[in-house]
């Protein structure tokens, strides 16, 4: 999914991915309308919107006819599906979009973003049922999965992240897997944090190593974040949201932390 201007990164990416892998691209593009006017009196405030409206249109018509005639010169073909929709309705449709695809690629949010970004991003991770790809849009990597992180923390979350990863990780990968502060237990990590679900990964992937990471004053995201930077991790895996959405509204939890400030592609699945 894709805006004309600000998700090169994120679109390289995904066209590059789907050369490699003889796949189907296709391109979400999305219109968000502006909300509805409510007025009295003469009626000025309908046709204020009426041309308010017809403007985004004009706009955002105009930049997807540019981006559509530079994809006339990419080898791969992009299959583009257009869509119109009020803000309330972007979260909705996203989560449609992604339940055609086998992985998601977006962008990583800004800090200038505004809401429709979030809400598509909480449409694909929480309600589209598919592995998401958050791809900095600084980034300017030439590889994804040959040097993998996979933030483990026992959940259910982790292990769909985890399995999800696969999809991005050729046989010879190299993986690095990290838990913060864990301890043993018999229903979560088992005797040794991590050591049963690295002797699982082993058998998919070329070589894995297990970091049991203490914070020492850092918070959870940092540490993850700090293990990739010395692995020189060019994937972070982990599960994404383990609350709900209004508490993360108040908490800054590991995923919301590390949409922003990891350098390297982000695999989330919920």
């Amino acid at each position: 999914m894709a805006s004309p201007d600000g998700d090169k990164a994120a679109f390289d990416f995904a066209r590059a991915l789907a050369s490699s892998k003889n796949a189907h691209l296709s391109c979400a593009a999305f219109t968000v309308l502006p909300p509805m006017i409510l007025g009295y009196g003469d009626g000025s405030a309908g046709e204020v919107y009426a041309s308010i409206l017809q403007q985004t249109r004009d706009t955002m018509s105009s930049a997807w006819t540019k981006f559509e005639e530079n994809l006339g010169v990419l080898d791969t073909p992009v299959e583009m599906r257009h869509f119109e929709a009020f803000p309330n309705r972007v979260e909705a449709l996203s989560a449609m979009n992604a339940r055609h695809a086998d992985i998601v690629v977006v962008r990583a949010p800004g800090k200038s973003d505004e809401q429709p970004h979030a809400d598509m991003l909480e449409g694909v991770l929480l309600g589209g049922g598919r592995p998401v790809l958050i791809v900095p849009e600084d980034w300017r990597g030439t590889t994804v999965g040959e040097r993998a992180m996979i933030a483990w923390d026992a959940s259910r979350e982790a292990t769909r992240a985890m399995h999800d990863s696969l999809l991005l990780m050729s046989d010879d990968a190299k993986v690095c897997v990290a838990t913060v502060d864990a301890k043993p237990g018999d229903t979560s990590h088992g005797a040794g944090p991590a050591w049963d679900v690295g002797a699982h990964l082993a058998r998919h992937v070329g070589d894995v190593e297990v970091r049991n990471e203490d914070s020492i004053g850092r918070s959870t995201a940092e540490a993850l974040m700090d293990v990739a930077t010395s692995f020189d991790a060019d994937l972070i895996v982990m599960g994404g949201y383990r609350h709900s959405r209004l508490q993360q509204a108040f908490l800054p939890g590991v995923t919301r932390t590390l949409l922003r400030e990891a350098k390297v592609p982000l695999l989330l699945s919920h």
